[in-house]
């Protein structure tokens, strides 16, 4: 398949811009603020889980920010969009 599913980088990146939005807050400190163990945050930030919604809601809770700012990565989604429905019209070919 000439692109490939961009998820696992994707993940990747989130996992970075928590452990950036962390800083030197520990795990402890950021469950205390939400409804999430200190474990599972950890998780989050080392991507070793996918989560569900809720959790990255709780988890922009615990840190304090929007839920978008967990979203706010260096990708370019527009142009991966663009490349995908490219390989798609040329499938249907």
């Amino acid at each position: 398949m000439k692109n490939e599913n961009k998820t696992k980088e994707i993940k990747e990146l989130i996992a970075q811009k928590v452990k950036s939005l962390k800083g030197e807050t520990t795990y402890a400190k950021i469950a205390a603020k939400c409804e999430i163990h200190s474990g599972k945050i950890s998780n989050i930030a080392n991507n070793k889980i996918d989560c569900q919604l809720s959790s990255l809601i709780e988890l922009a809770k615990g840190l304090r920010v929007h839920p978008r700012e967990l979203f706010n990565i260096d990708f370019d989604f527009e142009t991966y969009y663009d490349e995908l429905d490219s390989a798609d019209n040329s499938e249907k070919k």
